[in-house]
């Protein structure tokens, strides 16, 4: 399901990846079909609760109900604000568009893939709560990162700054000034003393030394993208390079199994994992987020989809 959007009402529908309209433009505003196959459409734009649930039939599965809503978790949770006047009162609802517990809270962020929500109080601090509303990671930091795979999550408060497990349990403090969250492999980048960047395990020892200008998280496919002087290439886990530095510009592997890269010519194409070009350098932009059999591309002006393969789906506008 792609989506497109009518040139003369602005509404959005849907294709198919044959370019066959399957949902004719009706909704005010559409997002991404989540893994339960719904996904937040505005339904009334002139409502302030117009935004509701549908699937991927087009057919409206909760209606109008919500000021806000997020895209479903993988557990099938939706983020919402009920109404404008009820702004800072947070609460989360399931595919019926039923709350999934009564509490609400005055800021909160949505589910992550292991259950929980960070959650901030009146008074600003942060804590995480789980499926059942219950909290199980206390109140008491400034900032809570999402948890990783690994079952950390970045956090901070006077004193610390460092990693939590899904208790709330402060199992890590580092001892380099700076680094990130871990990625999909289970490292985090760390700025070591010569600012440059490598990458360290979960025990907060240095797997890849700091030789990087810049540095990002690994990827499910092994790979980082790494700066060393003013190109970009990519490394495996094991500090190797896997890609030559190349280019001028790159975006991590997406869950497509590609990567975006920019071309001498200013052109944005795709290398997959060993490197080789698989989609030419001739559009002006390029979002692999979308479908992962699918790419969002803009050319000459025209925004439309492609296969993996570089074929021509259909164009955005109708």
């Amino acid at each position: 399901m792609l989506l497109i959007r009518s040139a003369t009402s602005g509404l959005f529908g849907f294709i198919d990846l044959g370019g066959e309209v399957v949902v004719p433009p009706q909704f005010h505003d559409v997002g991404p079909f989540a893994t339960n196959g719904l996904a937040v459409a505005r339904l009334d734009l002139e409502s302030e609760t117009g935004l509701g649930f549908i699937d991927r039939t087009g057919r409206t599965v909760v209606g109008p109900s919500f000021h806000q809503a997020e895209d479903f978790s993988s557990q099938g949770v939706s983020k919402v604000i009920l109404d404008r006047e009820q702004l800072f009162q947070h609460g989360f609802v399931d595919a019926k568009g039923h709350k999934v517990f009564t509490a609400v809270f005055e800021c909160a962020r949505s589910f992550d893939d292991l259950g929980l929500a960070m959650i901030r109080t009146p008074e600003g601090t942060c804590g995480c709560i789980d499926l059942r509303g219950e909290l199980v990671v206390p109140t008491l930091y400034d900032g809570i990162g999402a948890f990783a795979t690994n079952g950390l999550a970045k956090a901070r408060r006077t004193g610390f700054t460092g990693f939590i497990d899904v208790t709330g349990k402060e199992v890590l403090c580092p001892a380099f000034k700076a680094f990130g969250e871990f990625d999909a492999r289970g490292l985090a980048t760390f700025k070591g003393g010569n600012h440059r960047h490598g990458y360290m395990d979960a025990s907060g020892e240095p797997r890849i030394p700091a030789r990087y200008v810049e540095a990002a998280g690994f990827a499910k496919n092994g790979l980082a993208k790494v700066r060393i002087g003013e190109k970009w290439g990519f490394i495996d886990t094991a500090g190797n390079m896997a890609i030559d530095p190349v280019f001028d510009d790159l975006s991590s592997f997406c869950y497509a199994g590609f990567a975006v890269f920019l071309h001498t010519n200013h052109k944005w194409g795709c290398i997959d994992a060993t490197g080789e070009v698989v989609i030419d350098p001739v559009y002006d932009d390029i979002d692999l987020s979308f479908d992962p059999q699918v790419l969002e591309v803009v050319r000459d002006g025209i925004r439309g989809y492609i296969t993996k393969a570089g074929t021509w789906i259909g164009s955005y506008a109708r």
